[in-house]
C-alpha cells in the first residue's frame, strides 16, 4: 500500500513531527543551559542531554523528510538508528551525574556510554547488521535504569518518580510498537512508525521535564 506524501516528503508525518521536536530540543537546551548557569558539572550533563535530543530530532527529521538515494538512505537509517542509541545514554547522565554517587554514578555512566559506543560501532561498520538489534539494544539499556532508580528515588519527590518512570514506559511502549509493528491503524497516513515516534516525542518531555526540576 503506497504511503501518502508531501511534496518530497516520504514521510511527513514522521518528518515535520520529529523536526518540530529538533527545533524544540534547541530551545530546550537553551533552557537547561540557562537554568545550571552557576552550576558548571550540572550544566555538563544538561549539555550531554540537550544535544542528544536535537542530534536524534534532527538525524531523524533529514532522514524522513529528504528522498534519500538508496546509498545514503541505507547511510542515514544507520546514523539515525545509532542516534536512538545516542538519546537512551544522554538521557541517562543528567540522572547519573546528578542524583546517584560514587560507584552508582560511574557504573551507571560506564555502562551506559559503552553501550552507546558497542551499538554504534556495530550500526555503522556491520552495514548489514539488523535492524532490530539497536532498537534492543536501546531497550535495554532503558530497563537497566531499573537497577539505579531505588538510588535515585530517594533524591527525587513522587512527582519526579512518576514523570521519570512515565518517560521510560513511553518509550518502551514505542519500541515494542516498532519491533512488532503494531498497531497499523491507518497504513496510509498513521501506522505503527508514527507511533514509534509520537511515543518518543512524549518521552522525552517526560524526562526533559524531570531534568529540568531536579
Amino acid at each position: 500500500m503506497q504511503r501518502i506524501t508531501l511534496g518530497n516528503m516520504q514521510n511527513p508525518i514522521r518528518g515535520l513531527l520529529h523536526g518540530t521536536a529538533a527545533v524544540a530540543s534547541v530551545g530546550g537546551l537553551i533552557v537547561l543551559i540557562i537554568s545550571t548557569l552557576n552550576d558548571r558539572p550540572r550544566m555538563l550533563s544538561m549539555i550531554v542531554f540537550g544535544v542528544s535530543l536535537v542530534a536524534l530530532y534532527t538525524t531523524s527529521a533529514l532522514y524522513h523528510s529528504i528522498p534519500w538515494g538508496e546509498r545514503w538512505k541505507a547511510r542515514m537509517q544507520r546514523i539515525d538508528h545509532s542516534m536512538i542509541l545516542l538519546l537512551v545514554a544522554g538521557s541517562f547522565t543528567p540522572f547519573a551525574s546528578n542524583l546517584l554517587e560514587g560507584g552508582w554514578r560511574i557504573a551507571t555512566l560506564a555502562i551506559v556510554w559503552s553501550a552507546f559506543v558497542a551499538g554504534t560501532v556495530e550500526r555503522i561498520v556491520f552495514h548489514r547488521a539488523r535492524v532490530w538489534l539497536p532498537v534492543a539494544l536501546a531497550t535495554t539499556m532503558g530497563c537497566f535504569a531499573v537497577v539505579p532508580l531505588p538510588v535515585m528515588a530517594d533524591r527525587l519527590a513522587p512527582v519526579g518518580i512518576v514523570l521519570l518512570l512515565a518517560g521510560g514506559v513511553a518509550y518502551l511502549i514505542g519500541m515494542i510498537a516498532f519491533a512488532t509493528k503494531r498497531p497499523r491503524l491507518f497504513p496510509r497516513i498513521f501506522s505503527y512508525h508514527e507511533v514509534f515516534h509520537v511515543l518518543v516525542v512524549a518521552g522525552s518531555l517526560f524526562h526533559f521535564a524531570v531534568v529540568l526540576k531536579y
